[in-house]
């Protein structure tokens, strides 16, 4: 068994460039072990970690046993992964493994998590980050205020926004005044997040800010984004009034941003998936979606052309 341990992960560090099948020795021993799943190769592999001297081959067998703790549900390599944290002294090593963490289960509440909170205050940026991105795995309430001390604490604009990316997954209402000074940033990722992150939180209870947004031309993309998941009929003469916007010009799918197109939705598609809810009941929906129809066909981006074949075409 442990044979064939030691031979994965020396196919893993192969860097040679010959092809097999198309695919690199690395590339398909990486294949392999995400499929792994016999839960005795876990403490051979822990034994193999803590005795291997050679950082690449460590570092092959964390990639393993992390595939092994998510194929076998099994939070306990959370804990070792963690331990090994304090012990690992290489830079490359440590965020490499907290990718891993990132990628891996979910980490459970009663896991302690200093050695990831002490690695969101190293100097070295991507261990600080990685740290951050990996605590997007747990709910721990402690995780929550630790992000919002960070906040208060660093000028760093890149720190700012992986600590607004990790109060997105844990925040709770608790957060919302911080995200909402957010909203000021000067990034306009930050600002994105951050609003995204207030809508998660507050749900259907901020509609009319959602909507006030879209109406007043900020974060548009957001707003639409916060109106479709959390708004109800009120908010259609503003989502109307949108799509009348963008559809007064044509515009270019060459030019169109990540930030506009998010998921395989722009915002026009978006606002018509949330006036289709409305369809049957508002004439003024009907109305909109027969203008854009007759008199907007050829001002849709591809995307767009599909939605409104499928949804209101073959209807």
């Amino acid at each position: 068994m442990i044979d064939y341990l030691s031979n994965l992960v020396a196919r893993i560090c192969d860097r040679s460039e010959q092809l097999h099948n198309g695919q690199t020795t690395s590339w398909q021993a990486l294949r392999e072990a995400e499929q792994l799943a016999n839960h005795a190769y876990i403490p051979l592999l822990y034994q193999y970690i803590e005795q291997e001297p050679d950082k690449d081959k460590r570092r092959a067998a964390c990639f393993i046993i992390t595939q092994l703790s998510r194929n076998t549900n099994d939070p306990e390599v959370i804990r070792f992964l963690l331990d090994r944290l304090r012990i690992e002294q290489d830079a490359d090593m440590i965020t490499a493994m907290q990718q891993d963490l990132e990628r891996g289960l979910a980490i459970p509440g009663y896991i302690n998590l200093e050695p990831l909170l002490n690695n969101t205050l190293s100097l070295n940026n991507n261990i600080r980050r990685s740290a951050l991105l990996a605590l997007r795995g747990t709910r721990h309430p402690s995780v929550e205020d630790w992000a919002l001390n960070l906040l208060k604490r660093t000028v760093n604009e890149y720190d700012i926004y992986y600590i607004t990316l990790l109060l997105h997954k844990v925040g709770t209402q608790k957060s919302v005044p911080a995200l909402r000074r957010l909203l000021e940033y000067h990034r306009q990722d930050v600002k994105s997040l951050a609003f995204a992150a207030i809508a998660d939180i507050e749900k259907e209870k901020e509609a009319m800010f959602y909507t006030r947004c879209l109406m007043r031309g900020q974060l548009k993309f957001e707003a639409m984004e916060a109106i479709y998941k959390y708004a109800d009929e009120n908010a259609i003469q503003a989502v109307t009034a949108r799509i009348t916007e963008l559809l007064s010009k044509r515009r270019s799918s060459a030019r169109m941003t990540i930030e506009t197109v998010k998921n395989g939705f722009t915002d026009l598609m978006l606002g018509m998936e949330f006036l289709f809810r409305f369809r049957t009941a508002k004439s003024d929906v009907k109305k909109t979606f027969s203008w854009i129809t007759e008199k907007r066909a050829d001002y849709l981006l591809p995307e767009e052309r599909e939605w409104v074949k499928k949804h209101l075409v073959s209807a």
